[in-house]
């Protein structure tokens, strides 16, 4: 929001604005200067988009500091101050207020439908805005993050789960449960030099023309939507995964290229749009084809994140064929309104989604914890019962109120939850039964025990067997499956 804010001030205070009242034209920005229509001796404009005013006498002008600034103008360039980067629509209606026809217009000016290639387009983007402000803060905030968390001691090339989580990772448990800053600051965040390299190089060579074709805060509207677009997904693919890198970003920026280019927006012409569209399909297809197979890509990540940039991208490309909404306030309002509702919509279905998964999750951890010091009191139990330091019914009453029922709300919690992650399919079914298992044996033995039923007590012996041969499959599932996931 900030980042926002800021750039939109910048671009303000940047932008051309001038004022007419009683003979006097004033321009607040760029020039901040005051002077009256008739001191203004001719005007020329060249096919870089320079608007260049000469006057009859400088010492005319206010405030007076400027006269010599523009009197040095004169003497280097041949006028006294120039407009620079407007189109010439803009220019001929700035000559029609001071009353003169520009000395010359270049008639061999490119137009939009003249320019035949991305270079020559790229160039005058260039020509027109020669600052790229949000992609070089972009750049520069996740360059010093980096650095941090070098200095911080983090490894230079393979950076560690733990550490990577202490620096804002997005990882499922985590996120999901009361730090959705996550899905931003992750976005921030590489893990390893290459990883940093590979991405910068993208934003470096790519951002500062898309930041020019969009204008800076609709650039940083895509980038940070697509940011968390993909963050979203990366947790809706891959409930346990770790996931950190501009990646999303860089493909939701790319995505919002194609979307914007869809809508068929004015400004360009045909053989341009073709040539980016292409562009854009190729750096999103070719990128998910070529490391597909590669392990620990976050495929779901880049897949969101150009989702999110094409469907954003194509708002801001419908936007841009309205004379009325592409004011720069109301485009901004609307498309920050449209790319907080997108990430809203998006973070609550996924909420929805995996609501039974991260509980499941959560409650496996508990019950990770709690385990041990049930099988450890029921042992306890079975040793002060040999040693007759604890009678029968001591120990049946021991099972009914601090060990049993605890088993039993596992058991029933697991045996609700309707959806798991997907990492359990091949040991969860065994699991649920192990649990039911254990109360099934829990609760013979006890009410064998209360009975003096011995068939019960031997029935509860074969169950108890039974919950322990569980385990060993299960813990054999759970290797092969950490194993296949490793390789």
């Amino acid at each position: 929001m900030l980042l926002i804010a800021s750039s939109s001030w910048v671009q303000w205070k940047k932008s051309l604005r001038l004022h007419v009242t009683k003979g006097t034209l004033t321009f607040h920005s760029p020039l901040g200067i005051i002077t009256p229509i008739t001191n203004i001796s001719h005007v020329a404009f060249d096919p870089k988009g320079s608007l260049q005013f000469s006057l009859y006498d400088p010492e005319l002008i206010y405030p007076p500091e400027k006269i010599g600034l523009i009197n040095q103008t004169m003497e280097e360039e041949g006028y006294n101050f120039a407009i620079k980067g407007i189109s010439k629509p803009l220019a001929i209606k700035i000559c029609k207020v001071c009353n003169l026809s520009p000395d010359y217009l270049i008639e061999n000016e490119l137009e939009p439908d003249e320019i035949r290639d991305i270079e020559s387009f790229q160039s005058v983007l260039a020509q027109k805005q020669p600052w790229a402000p949000i992609s070089y803060t972009l750049f520069a905030i996740n360059i010093l993050i980096f650095l941090a968390m070098l200095y911080a001691g983090v490894d230079l090339f393979q950076p560690t789960t733990e550490q990577l989580l202490r620096w804002g990772a997005n990882a499922g448990p985590k996120t999901m449960d009361g730090e959705a800053w996550r899905l931003l600051s992750s976005a921030f965040l590489h893990i390893g030099l290459v990883h940093l390299g590979v991405n910068m190089f993208v934003l470096w060579k790519v951002g500062p023309f898309l930041e020019r074709l969009f204008g800076s805060v609709t650039f940083l509207i895509f980038y940070l939507v697509s940011a968390i677009g993909g963050s979203e997904a990366s947790l809706w693919w891959n409930e346990f995964g770790v996931s950190a890198g501009a990646s999303g970003a860089l493909f939701g920026i790319f995505g919002s290229l194609l979307g914007y280019l869809l809508a068929k927006p004015p400004g360009m012409s045909a053989a341009i749009m073709s040539q980016l569209r292409f562009w854009a399909i190729n750096f999103i297809v070719l990128n998910i084809a070529f490391v597909f197979f590669l392990a620990g890509v976050d495929q779901a990540a880049h897949g969101g994140g150009a989702l999110a940039g094409l469907l954003i991208g194509l708002l801001a490309g419908a936007i841009q064929k309205n004379s009325v909404l592409k004011t720069p306030i109301l485009k901004h309002g609307i498309l920050l309104l449209a790319g907080v509702g997108l990430c809203w919509a998006s973070w609550f279905t996924l909420q929805k989604e995996t609501a039974d998964k991260f509980i499941a999750i959560k409650t496996f951890e508990r019950f990770g914890k709690e385990e041990e010091s049930l099988l450890e009191k029921f042992t306890n139990g079975q040793n002060q019962l040999r040693k007759t330091q604890l009678t029968e019914d001591g120990f049946a009453t021991l099972l009914e109120t601090e060990i049993t029922p605890v088993w039993s709300d596992y058991a029933t919690k697991f045996n609700g939850f309707k959806k798991v992650p997907s990492r359990w399919s091949g040991w969860y079914p065994d699991f649920v039964v192990y649990l039911n298992t254990q109360v099934m044996a829990q609760t013979l033995l006890m009410e064998g025990i209360k009975t003096k039923d011995k068939s019960k007590v031997e029935k509860a012996h074969e169950k108890f067997s039974e919950a322990g041969d569980l385990v060993m499959k299960i813990t054999t599932e759970m290797k092969a499956k950490s194993k296949n996931k490793s390789e």
